[in-house]
């Protein structure tokens, strides 16, 4: 359902940008510092949108491999701890074999 709204929102933002850059057809002129360029307003819109598309595509793509990295670092120090840490079950046992050697050799002694 989630993937249907993302949907319907693309194609909503997608006919607001063409009705934005039909009304907006006349020439337009874009001054880069060194040098000029004229051409239709439609074209530069449409420029700038698909640069900005692409200023976020590679801004959120290095954020998902920064935290895939730390994801996989996190891991591996995660097993690192698993492996020196100490089975709860080891320690029950120890426990339990300690008591009941010391009860026993009480008993005998009595």
């Amino acid at each position: 359902m989630k993937k249907q709204w993302s949907m319907i929102g693309a194609i909503v933002l997608l006919l607001i940008a063409v009705l934005f850059s039909w009304m907006n057809s006349q020439n337009a002129t874009v001054n880069f510092g060194f040098s000029k360029v004229t051409m239709p307003l439609v074209v530069i819109l449409v420029i700038a949108l698909l640069l900005g598309a692409l200023i976020a595509v590679l801004l959120s793509t290095t954020a998902y491999l920064r935290q895939k990295r730390e994801i996989k670092n996190l891991q591996k120090e995660l097993a690192a701890n698993k492996a020196m840490r100490r089975q709860p079950e080891a320690v029950a046992e120890s426990v339990s074999t300690d008591g009941k050697n010391e009860d026993s050799s009480e008993q005998n002694e009595e």
